[in-house]
């Protein structure tokens, strides 16, 4: 067929393939390119259709921001110091407190006596340890020739949870093992005694053993009355009762006044079915002896006189201790530095001895502005594109795209409406920072805003985000605040089923009609065009032959009146 359109003409000089090809060109400037035209313009719609709501839903996202009254619930901390830092969660009432005689907790520090290399064997037969810290007691087994770094590993393998065990180069070939609880406050002291006998005694605190029980629970007590116990230069009476148990004395001891500050009391199971009272001085009086008195003959033997003192060359390097501080003039105690009871929702952490602080915990209004701006940039950027896809300037000749669409013209009315509103206190956002030039856009002015929050930050609040009440029969009551509103109207236009989804379904609907029609309107225009070749070469053939003819005959015709003159 190529061939024939080339040649197409040469029998007739007048029905070319250029002429075809004219004729073709105007009728589908007729037919085809209007159509091609609509689809242009339906998806030049729909590209400003996808940034209108780009804009809008980004829009959206600061008024869901704002119309949120947890917004208005962060919190900033002011009197922070190197003593003292507090840190406050989001909703916590505004206030102010002071925080002053800070004596900081600590952890409790054991240092054995010195041995000559780290490796020093330690012990010269097997048996038990016993470490107990904050009322635990941990079982450490040793064995003979065990060295001081073994004895380490095993102290931080069984007890490593609460205590952490190290050895420290203290002079030129002395070591001593060091005891550190893992936690601060009083019930960190850390005790460690030989159950056995065959433990290196510079590895064991000072001790008083009682004699032998059968049980933690055996009675030691035969009748009523007192005892005396004295820790080194401090002592303390203890009534006891007929039936007093192991376990009743060790916990009066670790619960008297006067003497939980030199002496830990605890039960040791030394061997299966042999119990002992074990008591170690602690504090300023440790490495004291410890002697118990019995002032009414109704204790047992095993308590008093058949007890004893044994030696050991653990000391104490830091004794453990609880912080404390005064809290708004009242004094506090903690086991931690770090904590968070005294006031719900704030975080107190001491760092300082003798620090002091005056804190005061505000309602932190910068995210608030932070957000109002972001609105603001948000409003004027969508405003602009608003207008241009809606001009209507018929002396420049200019006219947007969605030019002649209501729906999309009325939208900056509609917003604009609801920030020019006034509720029935008499609160417009214009009262609160944000004014509306005279060319539509918005702008923000924070001073006015914190005016407002100084004067009453709940109205801020209840304006903004609305407010939920309830009434006697507990029905609900809600109303909503400026920003409700304008996250409700945007959610009208760029939600799920909004207006915007169905416009944009509208366009693709029509597209896809469009690209149908342009296809069904081309491929008739090629047909009929294909048909018209075909006639034409058909036409110019005969043309061909009867100018073929012709010329025969009009040189027939030359001949006969040649021969005639």
């Amino acid at each position: 067929m190529a061939g024939t359109i080339n040649s197409l003409g040469i029998g007739s000089g007048v029905l070319t393939a250029d002429v075809i090809d004219q004729l073709k060109e105007n009728d589908k400037k007729l037919t085809v390119d209007p159509i091609q035209d609509k689809i242009t313009l339906n998806e030049q719609k729909s590209q400003a259709l996808d940034l209108l709501n780009s804009l809008m839903t980004t829009l959206k996202g600061s008024t869901s921001m704002l119309s949120d009254d947890t917004m208005f619930s962060k919190r900033y901390v002011g009197g922070n110091n190197s003593g003292v830092e507090v840190s406050a969660n989001d909703g916590v009432d505004v206030q102010n407190f002071s925080i002053s005689n800070v004596s900081l907790a600590k952890e409790s520090v054991q240092q054995s006596g010195t041995f000559d290399s780290s490796t020093a064997v330690i012990t010269n037969g097997s048996g038990t340890a016993n470490l107990n810290i904050d009322g635990t007691n941990y079982s450490i087994d040793y064995y003979s020739g065990m060295s001081l770094e073994d004895f380490r590993d095993k102290i931080n393998e069984v007890a490593g949870d609460a205590v952490t065990a190290s050895i420290l180069q203290v002079g030129d070939n002395e070591y001593s093992l060091v005891l550190k609880s893992d936690k601060t406050g009083t019930n960190q002291d850390i005790t460690l005694t030989d159950n056995s006998g065959n433990l290196d005694t510079n590895l064991i605190n000072k001790t008083y053993k009682s004699d032998t029980y059968s049980a933690s629970n055996a009675q030691i007590a035969s009748s009523s009355g007192s005892m005396t116990i004295n820790v080194g230069g401090v002592s303390s009476t203890i009534d006891y009762t007929d039936g007093m148990t192991l376990e009743d004395l060790k916990n009066a001891i670790n619960n008297d006044e006067t003497l939980k500050d030199v002496a830990v009391a605890n039960i040791v199971e030394e061997s299966d079915g042999n119990f002992k009272l074990i008591i170690n001085p602690i504090g300023s009086e440790d490495g004291a002896d410890v002697t118990i008195t019995d002032n009414d003959s109704g204790l047992d033997a095993g308590i008093t006189s058949n007890a004893s003192n044994t030696s050991g060359g653990m000391s104490e390097v830091q004794t453990a201790k609880d912080a404390t501080f005064t809290y708004n003039g009242i004094d506090l105690t903690r086991s931690s530095n770090e904590f968070d009871d005294v006031i719900v929702g704030v975080n107190i952490k001491l760092l300082e001895d003798n620090a002091s602080a005056n804190i005061s915990i505000n309602q932190d209004t910068q995210a608030v502005k932070d957000e109002l701006q972001n609105f603001v940039n948000s409003y004027n950027s969508m405003l602009s594109e608003l207008n241009d896809m809606t001009l209507a300037d018929k002396e420049e000749g200019k006219v947007g795209i969605f030019n002649g669409d209501s729906s999309i013209r009325n939208l900056g009315r509609e917003l604009t409406r609801i920030i020019m509103s006034v509720d029935d206190k008499g609160n417009s956002l214009t009262q609160f920072g944000i004014d509306i030039n005279q060319d539509g856009t918005l702008s923000f002015k924070p001073s006015d805003f914190d005016a407002k929050m100084d004067e009453d930050p709940q109205n801020v609040q209840e304006f903004f985000a609305g407010k939920t009440t309830f009434d006697d029969y507990g029905n609900e009551n809600v109303v909503n605040g400026v920003f409700d509103n304008l996250n409700n109207k945007l959610n009208d236009y760029v939600g799920l089923n909004g207006s915007f989804s169905i416009l944009t379904q509208g366009l693709q609907k029509e597209h896809s009609s469009l690209e149908d029609n342009y296809e069904r309107s081309l491929k008739l225009l090629n047909a009929r065009y294909d048909s018209m070749t075909q006639q034409f070469i058909e036409y110019d053939a005969i043309i061909s032959n009867l100018n073929n003819q012709f010329a025969a005959l009009q040189q027939q015709i030359d001949m006969a009146v040649n021969a005639k003159n």
